[in-house]
């Protein structure tokens, strides 16, 4: 009884610490919300046809983007249905399935540990910074991770006991999560590198392992085959096809890798203070010899090797929210060290002093005990700090979003509109999806973009002429080409200038 009333406590801190600006609009300069949220407002106005998603800057084109299956949009869609167009709805259904997986992960840290470990895993679970973001972000990482969950859930108890029943679900559930985020295919490291460990290279050439392995990806494979289509036809891809994530040769040279990557665990995951709390478990205890270890262990180098097969991504500032794959093994992992330390040395301090023989635990204990303490407070400190300073940060209101109204006024309903996109290339010339579609949400007007590198009058004249009335500039992207803004004031009208950005009449 009073492990549920802890357990409760804990989900009920999970449940706060996430519900925090669950209400707050789509009005800030993340591509992503924007996007998902135009292809529900497109399902809901356009006949609910779920196999042709469809975004607002294709122009005079369909809109039909290539991308992940589109479940969470399609969710979103419904409720719009049911309850009329709220923007905050994708926030409170990311909420569901984030609490969904808090539940999924006690239970499955429940079967892994003894119940003391198994609280301590759900506690650094449920503070867990990244989480305080995705679970009310308008973005399927919220899906994903409960079909991950759910997944790794289901194989960890059909590796032990070679359930029918959890071998068809570890399918479905690993299924579902690589159709909502392909980059969820790293759970498959995890899987065989959990079958090596617990039952031989041999296991994976069995015909059962083999085929779970096929069903699991056909599916994706399927839709996003399916998907490129939309790509190959009319060029609109959520950074699919047009970006490139891959790292390359530069990855042994480049500093900004390895930096990226950590800085982004340490702050994200750890908070900094994590990574000490498991160095001083394995000096000071036998961790290591504990048999449950193997999964977080396992769990985490599935996530760092795909950190670095896609760090041209997972390093940079924005794609912070890729680094969840690290919250269920860092999660475990901390429970772990802490009970093991707090087992082994929290006896000791309460004793009184006793003969010389104890001398040197006794000391020890007094030394370990307190800095586990420091460095626990301090990851509970730094969690809540990451509340009530980067979260808000996340969901900051774009200074461009106070210039809606006057823009909606100056640009007729049905007109088409040029707005600035983001580069084409990064620093190392790989592709980038340049694509900004926070101005075609938020005016609910349908267009173009036009890449920071390609910002000329003659591209601009061009897109005139595919039908696009107005020009939505950023001014600091305008001032990355020299001459640009001058040629444009020259050449086309100002109807308005506001919080840096410039509309021109094409």
């Amino acid at each position: 009884m009073r492990a549920k009333i802890v357990w409760t406590v804990i989900f009920i801190i999970g449940l706060g610490v996430r519900s925090t600006e669950l209400f707050h609009p789509i009005d800030t300069n993340s591509w992503r919300e924007s996007d998902i949220s135009s292809i529900a407002r497109n399902y809901y106005r356009n006949g609910m046809d779920f196999f042709h998603p469809q975004i607002d800057w294709g122009g005079k084109g369909p809109g039909y983007t290539e991308s992940e299956f589109p479940f969470y949009p399609y969710l979103i869609a419904l409720s719009y249905k049911l309850f009329g167009l709220w923007e905050p709805a994708g926030r409170i259904i990311s909420l569901m399935f984030s609490l969904g997986s808090m539940i999924i992960f006690f239970g499955l840290s429940r079967y892994l540990f003894n119940t003391k470990t198994a609280i301590a895993v759900s506690f650094f679970f449920a503070l867990s910074p990244i989480l305080m973001v995705t679970s009310i972000s308008i973005q399927p990482e919220s899906v994903m991770f409960f079909f991950y969950v759910l997944a790794a859930y289901s194989f960890i108890h059909w590796i032990d006991n070679q359930s029918k029943k959890y071998y068809i679900l570890t399918f479905i559930f690993t299924a579902l999560t690589l159709l909502c985020k392909i980059p969820a295919i790293n759970i498959g490291i995890f899987f065989v590198l959990i079958i090596i460990f617990k039952k031989g290279w041999s296991f994976l050439l069995k015909p059962k392992v083999i085929i779970l392995g096929v069903l699991s990806v056909i599916p994706a494979i399927i839709w996003y085959s399916y998907s490129h289509r939309f790509y190959t036809l009319y060029g609109n891809s959520l950074g699919f096809s047009n970006e490139y994530a891959w790292v390359g040769w530069d990855f042994f040279t480049n500093p900004f890798f390895i930096k990226g990557i950590i800085f982004k665990e340490l702050l994200n995951v750890w908070t900094y203070s994590g990574p000490l709390i498991v160095i001083l478990a394995l000096v000071s205890t036998e961790i290591i010899k504990i048999k449950s270890i193997l999964f977080p262990v396992c769990w985490l180098l599935s996530a760092i090797m795909f950190y670095f097969i896609t760090a041209r991504t997972t390093a940079d500032d924005w794609a912070f929210y890729y680094h969840i794959f690290s919250i269920p093994s860092a999660s475990m992992l901390l429970g772990l060290s802490v009970i093991e330390i707090y087992d082994k040395y929290f006896p000791m301090i309460k004793l009184r002093f006793r003969p010389s023989s104890d001398i040197s635990n006794y000391a020890k204990s007094w030394l370990i005990i307190p800095f586990l303490f420091f460095l626990v407070s301090f990851y509970t400190v730094s969690s809540l700090k990451y509340l009530i300073l980067t979260k808000p940060t996340v969901f900051k209101t774009s200074k461009f979003y106070a210039c809606k109204n006057s823009l909606s006024v100056l640009i007729p309903q049905g007109s088409l509109i040029l707005a600035t996109g983001g580069p084409r290339w990064d620093n190392d010339n790989y592709p980038l999806a340049i694509n900004t579609p926070y101005f075609f949400f938020w005016l609910d007007r349908k267009g173009y973009n036009i890449s920071v590198e390609d910002q000329s009058i003659d591209n601009v004249i061009a897109f005139k002429d595919k039908g696009a009335k107005f020009y939505i500039a950023e001014v600091r992207a305008m001032q990355r080409k020299k001459g640009f803004e001058d040629l444009m004031r020259i050449d086309f009208k100002v109807l308005l200038e506001c919080n840096g950005i410039i509309l021109f009449k094409l």
